[in-house]
């Protein structure tokens, strides 16, 4: 039986939060690091090339930042993009993130490889089946974002 990788494209313009998701998809073992990129441009064209099965998305970036490029990401392309935020204000950046099309939210304060691996659990299953995207819930107390929460 063939196990399901799932090819997985980081973007963030800390190469620290890069070595580290990095180091979380791998320790996971389910997820192949197709690529990595440091801006919002760099992202899109990545995205387009390599057609990765999820994308982890640092909010905050210089140029365009991770709400734009998520918006133009799920216009066009429809992997699960998944937001990673060290925002004091989630509730703003979670509303922002969801009118975008953001498939989970990741707080990267306390145990970031916790929630993260909660979120990919949530998206992909226990061993990384690919699940449809429409009708997920994401609402897991490991991540402790729900995009199905408050009325949504």
């Amino acid at each position: 039986m063939s196990q399901t990788r799932v090819t997985t494209l980081v973007v963030d313009d800390s190469p620290f939060m890069l070595k580290i998701l990095t180091q979380f998809l791998e320790a996971a073992g389910d997820f192949d690091l197709v690529g990595t990129a440091t801006n919002g441009c760099q992202a899109l064209r990545y995205v387009s090339m390599l057609s990765p099965d999820l994308v982890l998305m640092d909010i905050h970036m210089p140029g365009l930042n991770g709400i734009q490029v998520t918006r133009s990401i799920k216009q066009s392309e429809h992997p699960p993009v998944v937001i990673l935020t060290s925002s004091d204000d989630r509730s703003v950046t979670k509303t922002t993130g969801e009118q975008a099309g953001a498939d989970a939210f990741v707080s990267k304060e306390g145990n970031l490889r916790y929630r993260l691996m909660g979120a990919l659990q949530n998206l992909f299953g226990q061993r990384g089946e690919k699940r449809e995207a429409v009708g997920i819930s994401f609402k897991n107390r490991l991540t402790g974002y729900s995009k199905h929460e408050h009325g949504k």
